[in-house]
């Protein structure tokens, strides 16, 4: 019992264990659509919370360089914030893109599927009538 408690465990792998997948899945830095909409919107939210503070912080009183570097610092949070929101959206937009190509593709898969049994069908009927009209032809005594 001894020489059992020191032998060296192992840890048993299942080898149909599913392998992660390669590959760097989808991106929105990879849509074309997102990427141009979240450019643009990181721009615009950087430019008018820039503004926005500048003009808040020249209407308090600040002296010029205060106001701007409070604006700096309103114009980087207001790119972050709009870059933030717009990729949430693009987010949802392209799952929601997915999902419809997916119903789209489910759709058509069926209905191939459908005609190819329509076809076998077809082919099995046309078949049978064939055997039948050579049976007829067989069994009907030649004059």
């Amino acid at each position: 019992m001894a020489a059992d408690a020191q032998a060296p465990t192992e840890v048993l792998v299942p080898e149909e264990a599913a392998p992660t997948p390669a590959g760097d899945g989808i991106r929105l830095s990879a849509h074309p659509r997102a990427r141009r909409h979240i450019a643009i919107a990181k721009g615009w939210g950087g430019l008018l919370a820039f503004v926005l503070v500048l003009k808040l912080s020249r209407g308090a009183g600040l002296p010029w360089p205060d106001a701007i570097e409070r604006a700096l610092v309103g114009g980087i949070v207001g790119y972050l914030a709009l870059w933030a929101i717009a990729q949430t959206v693009w987010r949802h937009i392209a799952l929601a893109e997915l999902e419809d190509l997916r119903r789209r593709l489910v759709a058509k898969a069926e209905e191939q599927q459908s005609e190819r049994e329509r076809l076998i069908a077809a082919a099995e009927a046309e078949r049978a009538a064939a055997q039948a009209r050579a049976e007829a032809a067989a069994a009907a005594p030649t004059p």
